[in-house]
C-alpha cells in the first residue's frame, strides 16, 4: 500500500478506509486472476475453432489418396503407399511426415529396419468423413 498506508495511518478515521483499500486490493487480485483464466480460455477456444476450420480446407489430392489407402488398409507400409500411388519413396514419406505432423495420419516404429506401418489417426478419420472420402 505505500504511501497510501503512511497516510491513513494519519487520518483519525483511517481504519475504516484502510479495511476499504484492502478490500479493494483482494477485488482487483480477484479480477485478475479472472481475467488471466478467460484469457486461456479464449485461446483453447480460438484453437478448437482454428482446428475445426482447418477442415473445411481441403488437403492435396496425394495426402488425401494417402488417407484413403490407409483408411483402406491399416497398417499399410510407406513403401505400399509410394507403389500404390505410382510415386517415389522419398516423395511419400514427405508427404506422410506431413500428414503426421497435422495428426492425420501414424506410423508405428519398426524394429529390425523394416518400414513403419500407418494408420489413420482420430483427425484423419475426421477429415475423411468430412468430405465424404470414407469408403
Amino acid at each position: 500500500m505505500g504511501w497510501i498506508a503512511d497516510l491513513l495511518r494519519e487520518i483519525p478515521s483511517a481504519a475504516r478506509y484502510k479495511a476499504e483499500l484492502e478490500s479493494m486490493e483482494k477485488k482487483v487480485i480477484a479480477l485478475e486472476a479472472e481475467n488471466t483464466s478467460l484469457r486461456e480460455e479464449i485461446q483453447r477456444r480460438d484453437d478448437v475453432i482454428r482446428k475445426e476450420n482447418s477442415h473445411g480446407q481441403r488437403l492435396e489430392e496425394i495426402r488425401e489418396q494417402m488417407l484413403a489407402i490407409i483408411a483402406k488398409q491399416e497398417g499399410i507400409t510407406e513403401t505400399a503407399i509410394a507403389a500404390a500411388l505410382n510415386i517415389n519413396a522419398q516423395f511419400a514419406r514427405f508427404h506422410l511426415q506431413e500428414l503426421s505432423k497435422s495428426g492425420f495420419a501414424g506410423a508405428t516404429l519398426s524394429m529390425g529396419g523394416d518400414p513403419g506401418r500407418w494408420g489413420l489417426m482420430q483427425e484423419g478419420r475426421r477429415y475423411l468423413a468430412s468430405h465424404g472420402l470414407l469408403a
